[in-house]
């Protein structure tokens, strides 16, 4: 659990190479966790056992973070396509069902933001359920910025996007002691998973701006960096 004072974020673009997703941080209390580079080399544990090359069965245990997280959230794939493969988790063409499930979230949750740094589409966009619920609640807000890995194309390298969905929880009135985020592929979009991101926090502040809110941040900042160019000889 971590206190942060101030919000900030940061766009894929302007961060630091290792980190694809916009920089989130909440006015109240928040936990996060991280599965990045999601690619067999990776996760020993889970992509390099052959027992996660099922095309169409739910995967045999959850992944944790590898991010050193704060959260005890877990990633799992329900069903259909999604194995850990050489540079991400990819479906293959075939539509899978995957899932992000705190069973001991922070105390008093009132937003969740969630993100996927993929190489194609999300077919399916996540849905919120919670205290073991099909309330299938869409997010409130949500954002596309660049990302910072390749996918491989028909017509060659094409560059990630990385999304971010932010859901707003001040109006359930019940304690959220669990939460789940499932979201999916569709048959031959041929998905490519490269990082999820997740924050949870216990006061709600709206993170995910606007598209054209992230646009005027990247010309300003770009703007920036041209000026301080320094000559070369």
């Amino acid at each position: 659990m971590k206190h942060f004072p101030i919000l900030t974020l940061i766009t894929g673009a302007l961060a630091m190479p290792t980190q694809a997703a916009l920089n989130i941080q909440l006015s109240g209390n928040s936990e996060a966790a991280r599965w990045a580079a999601l690619r067999a080399s990776n996760y020993p544990g889970a992509g390099g056992t052959s027992s996660f090359f099922q095309p169409t069965q739910a995967w045999p245990a959850r992944i944790a973070g590898n991010g050193s997280p704060t959260s005890s959230a877990t990633f799992f794939k329900e069903s259909g396509g999604g194995y850990f493969a050489t540079s991400s988790v990819y479906d293959a063409g075939v539509s899978g069902t995957y899932s992000l499930v705190d069973t001991t979230p922070l105390i008093g949750l009132q937003t969740i933001i969630f993100q996927l740094d993929v190489g194609a589409p999300v077919g399916v966009p996540p849905v919120l359920h919670w205290n073991g619920g099909t309330q299938s609640l869409a997010a409130h807000f949500s954002v596309t910025v660049p990302g910072i890995y390749t996918a491989s194309s028909p017509d060659g390298p094409v560059a990630s996007t990385n999304h971010a969905w932010q859901w707003d929880l001040r109006s359930i009135a019940e304690p959220i002691t669990s939460y789940q985020i499932v979201w999916g592929s569709l048959t031959n979009q041929h998905l490519t998973q490269f990082e999820i991101n997740v924050t949870a926090g216990d006061a709600f502040t709206q993170v995910i701006p606007e598209p054209s809110t992230v646009l005027l941040t990247l010309c300003a900042s770009a703007l920036f960096l041209k000026r301080r160019r320094i000559p070369q000889s």
